[in-house]
């Protein structure tokens, strides 16, 4: 009698132990997740994908799989949450949204459509779905789609600089609204944030946070702040002629010419030799042609960098034959592969000179 109570206790307690424990199979409806950045500020849907599965015609309507106004929202998608995640503060249409973590939900009708961003990511779908919760709605107007898409899908369309619209498609019905952020600003704020770390100890920290301003354009007088540390930290080429750009844009063009006279002096060939190519690009053949000469008297025995140092400042100043003559004296001296490229130059010169 004792061995059979234990035998059926050994049972119960084995079938919770096995009732309680599930392997793990494919979920329903397919797990996806798609991301983008934009600037700096990361931006990612989570979410299921539902097939139609031979349900063409029976996915939106009245009383369709997914009901035109109907008191709870879809959760757009399937099984879990969709949720969408912003890195930085946003603007979803215009309409400001901070960052965090959203539950998405949509609110269909036979017109627009409403868009729901909600506090609450965490809840099963929409069942639990609670207007309070709103972070955002944004309405907009859904699309058909010339063939049917079989899985649901997000993806990132029409992208800029600053901004990428999210679309959805499922059967023939595609919406879509566009996502921006101040990538300036937010680039601000995480330099800022670097500087004040272990980046701040650093020259190039300070030099290429006041590069990025001097090229975007923008909040100069704090370029010319974060080029001072540069050049505090180590006076060299690099943080002198950062400077130098800085205060030429705040058109402080005499400190400018100031600053750059004590900067060449410590730069290397390949400084020089760049520096050169950028007076060319501001139109200033002569300047460029006094760096390059000066590059190829303080490394005569180069064989091809001041060549073509000297070669492009030639050509700027329309001396076609000498810029000839010095691409083609350094060619034979041109890392393996770009030989060519500076015959070609050559070439060139050669052909403009021909043509007077």
């Amino acid at each position: 009698m004792m061995r059979i109570l234990m035998l059926l206790l050994t049972l119960a307690l084995t079938g919770q132990y096995v009732q309680a424990q599930f392997v793990t199979t494919p979920p329903a409806s397919k797990k996806a997740m798609v991301a983008e950045w934009i600037g700096l500020t990361k931006v990612k849907v989570e979410y299921h994908r539902p097939g139609v599965k031979g349900r063409e015609g029976q996915v939106y309507g009245a009383n369709a799989l997914v009901p035109y106004d109907a008191t709870m929202p879809w959760r757009a998608g399937a099984d879990e949450n969709t949720t969408m995640y912003f890195e930085h503060d946003v603007a979803i249409n215009g309409q400001p949204l901070a960052a965090g973590k959203y539950g998405f939900h949509i609110l269909p009708t036979a017109g627009d459509w409403t868009l729901i961003f909600s506090k609450n990511n965490w809840s099963w779908g929409s069942y639990n779905y609670d207007e309070s919760e709103d972070a955002l709605r944004v309405r907009v107007k859904p699309a058909t789609l010339p063939e049917s898409a079989e899985w649901l899908e997000y993806r990132f369309v029409n992208q800029t600089d600053n901004s990428a619209d999210i679309e959805l498609r499922w059967e023939k019905k595609k919406v879509q609204f566009t996502v921006a952020t101040d990538v300036h600003a937010v680039t601000k704020a995480s330099m800022e944030a670097e500087l004040d770390g272990m980046l701040g100890f650093t020259w190039q920290g300070w030099n290429s946070a006041a590069n990025y301003l001097l090229q975007a354009d923008k909040d100069l007088e704090t370029a010319l702040a974060w080029a001072d540390n540069a050049v505090n930290n180590t006076k060299n080429f690099p943080t002198l002629s950062t400077k130098a750009q800085v205060l030429e844009k705040l058109g402080r063009t005499a400190e400018a010419a100031s600053v750059m006279e004590q900067a060449v002096p410590l730069a290397t060939m390949t400084e020089l030799h760049f520096y050169g190519r950028s007076l060319i690009q501001q139109e200033k053949p002569e300047e460029a042609m006094k760096v390059f000469k000066m590059n190829r008297e303080k490394n005569p025995e180069d064989n091809f960098t001041t060549l073509v140092g000297l070669a492009r400042g030639h050509m700027a100043l329309g001396k076609y034959k000498d810029a000839a003559g010095y691409f083609r004296k350094a060619a034979p001296n041109a890392p393996q592969g770009q030989q060519e490229i500076y015959e070609g130059l050559a070439k060139q010169c050669e052909e403009k000179m021909k043509k007077g």
